[in-house]
């Protein structure tokens, strides 16, 4: 017999390795939990354009108004109308827009009733058509101003 030639039976077995495979599924796990993490912890300001962040600003204030949140009010007021002689006081706010949406209604503003909308810096303007359901639409101009990094509704 000789030397040089294989010994019968089957061929030997062939060992495949998924290592490439799971090291690829590593990678792509983590780089896809990695963005989600980052908009995850980044606030949400940062992820909406100035345009976006205002018109939430406005849902927030009217939001406020209608459910006689006071706390809300002012976070959406800028400085300047929140010092000033006739902005609402806390004690008694509730109550007293609670009297206003039941004589006017409650006020209706979607993304159709915010017209013209500008930024400019650290300022903003747009055209507001609200619908009030019992005292009809009213159109008004919104001023904005940036505070703190956060849009504020001003006048």
């Amino acid at each position: 017999m000789s030397a040089d030639k294989a010994p019968a039976g089957p061929p030997p077995e062939r060992r495949t390795t998924a290592t490439p495979f799971i090291i690829a599924l590593v990678v792509a796990v983590v780089l896809i939990g990695g963005v989600l993490a980052w908009n995850a912890i980044r606030p949400s300001d940062e992820r909406l354009s100035d345009s976006a962040q205002v018109q939430v600003t406005i849902g927030q204030y009217y939001g406020a108004l209608n459910k006689g949140r006071y706390a809300d009010l002012v976070a959406n007021t800028c400085a300047k109308d929140r010092s000033a002689a006739d902005f609402p006081k806390e004690a008694g706010f509730p109550d007293a827009r609670k009297a206003v949406v039941e004589r006017e209604g409650e006020a209706k503003l979607d993304e159709k009733g915010v017209k013209n909308l500008t930024v400019n810096g650290d300022t903003a303007s747009a055209d507001l058509t609200v619908t009030y359901e019992k005292a009809g639409e009213r159109t008004e101009q919104a001023k904005f101003v940036r505070e703190d990094g956060k849009w504020k509704k001003c006048s």
